[in-house]
């Protein structure tokens, strides 16, 4: 039987185990191994999120990487990866409404001042604050891949106005589509709340630092679910408590975040520990079943990464 190795960082030891149980609905004919596994040497196949790639290299079987997450910049940003081995990322609908509703709970929770309201009621204190305008605030989407166009969509629809940029220039009859330098100083000047779902690239790393928040209005919010490294960190906390009002952040450089970070004791950020949209087993489940199933097949299944574009 031909063999699928397995390594998830950070997750419960069964997590093999229930992913097997997944699998194996849609396709049988394989058996997932761990990493250490005498087993792992055979597999020309590996199922990875974080993985210690460095160890990864020494199997010389392995033809395809399959990322347990959307994400692949853990894969193919490390030095000891092999560009000559496929990768292929999920794709799933329930992640991108997942991280939709995160987006749109911390842009709520930011218009309608939940946290002034929590504090009068600590104190209570029965009286209405003052929350923005929805209609005259503008948010600036930076990604619109398979999450961005939801979140951006899902944002529409709530009567925001919302601007996205990308790489290359997107023709969404819901959203105002930038793209180049230009697109993107345009909404980092005129946008009230920046949200980043970037993928990690040579181009995208270190995108947020002092020039472009210089460039940002006064008193603007600052959403970060793409990856840590998209932002300089200290250049955030200097501007946080003057130009950027509340910065919302759910991914971080070293996570997990360490005790000693400045960010957690800074009252204008907001910590989520990576949680605002992880991959669901059983919505992922057959769509990597159909990839592991094709690949073994001699064949190319979707969603196959651009390494020269790093998406």
């Amino acid at each position: 039987m031909k063999k699928v190795l397995f390594y998830q960082k950070d997750t419960p030891e069964n997590q093999i185990e229930l992913w097997d149980i997944k699998l194996k609905k849609w396709h049988k004919n394989f058996k997932l191994v761990h990493l250490d596994d005498p087993e792992a040497s055979e597999a020309i196949i590996a199922l990875l999120w974080k993985a210690p790639m460095k160890k990864i290299s020494k199997l010389k079987n392995i033809e395809a990487i399959i990322s347990l997450g959307q994400g692949v910049d853990h894969i193919i940003n490390d030095i000891n990866f092999n560009k000559n081995i496929s990768v292929y990322r999920i794709v799933d609908p329930y992640m991108a409404k997942s991280m939709s509703h995160w987006v749109i709970l911390s842009i709520l929770n930011y218009v309608r001042d939940y946290e002034g309201y929590r504090k009068q009621q600590i104190n209570k204190i029965y009286k209405s604050r003052n929350c923005l305008d929805f209609k005259n605030i503008k948010i600036g989407i930076y990604g619109l891949g398979e999450i961005g166009k939801v979140v951006a969509k899902d944002l529409d629809s709530l009567g925001f106005n919302v601007l996205g940029w990308s790489k290359a220039k997107k023709n969404f009859k819901f959203i105002k589509s930038y793209c180049s330098q230009i697109g993107f100083n345009h909404m980092i000047e005129n946008c009230d709340i920046h949200v980043c779902l970037l993928p990690l690239t040579i181009d995208t790393k270190r995108i947020f630092n002092k020039d472009v928040f210089l460039k940002m209005k006064e008193g603007v919010c600052f959403i970060n679910a793409g990856r840590g490294e998209h932002i300089v960190e200290k250049d955030l906390i200097s501007f946080c408590g003057n130009k950027i009002k509340l910065a919302v952040l759910d991914v971080f450089g070293v996570e997990p975040l360490p005790k000693t970070h400045p960010f957690w004791e800074n009252k204008n950020i907001v910590i989520w520990p990576h949680v605002s949209a992880e991959t669901n087993i059983e919505t992922a489940a057959k769509q990597i079943a159909e990839a592991i199933k094709l690949i073994h097949s001699g064949k190319m299944p979707e969603n196959k990464i651009d390494l020269n574009l790093g998406y």
